[in-house]
């Protein structure tokens, strides 16, 4: 089994030990942070900014194909959640979190928030969460051209 100490790279990190400016949860919730450079890894691997930028090239234009926007928004939404993380990502993601219970994912800045029932189902959500990045509505309010930053995603124990 993978651990941690194998690449020196954690996946998830407690919120406590989060070197960023991030609130805690209400009610004192445990939380971890999954870091900007996983979502950044994981376009990389996969080879999404290439075959993203290909699902809309021609839908800008002097005017936009409104139909064809909302065909490659979708495109790239299924990329996203049918892309493989690296195993031992995905490994060392399940194993910290608690083995049962329920959680709630969402990015610091607002947008996409996501529930999962157990860790495995946590991964998925995280897929989820960065594939609401491609929904028409954020398409548009970036515009031509405009690309995501990785950014961190924050994952939540419900109690």
């Amino acid at each position: 089994m993978f651990r941690d100490g194998d690449l020196h790279l954690r996946p998830l990190v407690p919120l406590a030990e989060w070197e960023g400016e991030l609130n805690a949860p209400e009610g004192g919730a445990e939380a971890w942070v999954v870091p900007a450079w996983v979502e950044e890894e994981f376009y990389q691997l996969n080879n999404l900014r290439f075959q993203i930028e290909r699902l809309f090239a021609g839908v800008w234009g002097v005017r936009v194909d409104e139909e064809a926007l909302a065909r490659a928004a979708d495109a790239a939404r299924e990329l996203v959640r049918g892309s493989y993380l690296v195993a031992e990502r995905a490994e060392a993601f399940v194993a910290v979190l608690p083995r049962s219970g329920a959680f709630r994912l969402r990015r610091p800045e607002g947008g996409a928030e996501e529930e999962a029932e157990g860790p495995l189902e946590a991964l998925w959500a995280l897929k989820r969460v960065w594939a609401a990045r491609w929904s028409l509505d954020e398409v548009i309010r970036r515009g031509a051209g405009g690309w995501p930053e990785p950014a961190p995603v924050v994952v939540i124990a419900k109690r």
